[in-house]
């Protein structure tokens, strides 16, 4: 993937291109260049390069429908490219050529609709839109979603279409987390042709309501001492006294007596 920090699988061919190019054997070049593409992963600059340089290459060896074909990839990817000047007049020639064919299809335009914020533990979404011409020439758009602070990360593809709507789980919005939303425009070699980055805030967590209104119950009532409970446990207690205390009056004193002898229990 051309998002991924490892090389891409047409990185060894395009270094290969590259080294062609630099030596002027067009043919070997446009071999690397086309084999770089096929093996596929690239970035959108890697991409650009090599549809440009095989327009180039194209053009001087005499393959004008090749150059064409070329010239006008390189020009879905960036519309303002140019031509290595070391390629000469006939391919810059090619190249204007490919401007000014009536049927040429411009640079991919790919746009996100995304909230600004999002609430903390939940999902949201991400709308990402294309030309209806242009989404034909799309394989497939890739969604890239990296929390700055916690290096989590989420990954999705979905075929390409003028609109195509992504789903963000509840799992990347952490309170305060800052997401970097990237969408990538892919062919089928996974080469990247563009790309569209937005940031989303997630909001922090929001105190429980539930709380408060326990507070406010217990302010608005004023605990257990502001209820009646205490003055019936007092009164409860109060009567369970009295009574006790008549009953230890009133009780007659613990005596026995025997004939004439009397003993006294105390």
């Amino acid at each position: 993937m051309a998002h991924a920090a490892i090389a891409a699988p047409g990185t060894p061919a395009l270094q290969r291109a590259r080294q062609a190019w630099e030596d002027g054997e067009l043919d070997q070049a446009e071999h690397a260049y086309q084999e770089a593409l096929e093996k596929g992963g690239l970035d959108r600059a890697a991409t650009l390069e090599c549809f440009v340089h095989l327009g180039a290459a194209r053009s001087v060896l005499g393959n004008r429908t090749g150059a064409l074909t070329a010239f006008r990839m390189a020009l879905l990817v960036d519309n303002a490219f140019t031509v290595p000047p070391e390629a000469g007049k006939k391919a810059v020639a090619m190249a204007e050529a490919a401007r000014r064919q009536p049927n040429r299809v411009g640079s991919l335009h790919l746009t996100l609709s995304v909230p600004s914020e999002a609430p903390s533990g939940e999902p949201f979404a991400v709308n990402a839109m294309l030309d209806s011409a242009q989404a034909t020439l799309v394989a497939r758009l890739s969604l890239h979603v990296n929390d700055k602070t916690t290096h989590q990360t989420f990954d999705h593809d979905e075929p390409a279409d003028a609109v195509v709507r992504f789903h963000v789980p509840a799992s990347m919005t952490l309170p305060n987390a800052t997401l970097h939303i990237e969408v990538d425009a892919l062919d089928t070699h996974d080469n990247q042709l563009a790309l569209a980055e937005d940031h989303v805030g997630v909001r922090p967590t929001p105190i429980a309501e539930t709380h408060h209104a326990k507070d406010e119950l217990r302010q608005s009532h004023g605990g257990f001492w502001s209820t009646p409970w205490p003055y019936v446990i007092g009164g409860a207690l109060l009567v369970a006294g009295g009574v006790t205390t008549g009953y230890f009056l009133l009780k007659p004193p613990d005596q026995v007596s025997i004939g004439p002898a009397q003993v006294q229990t105390h």
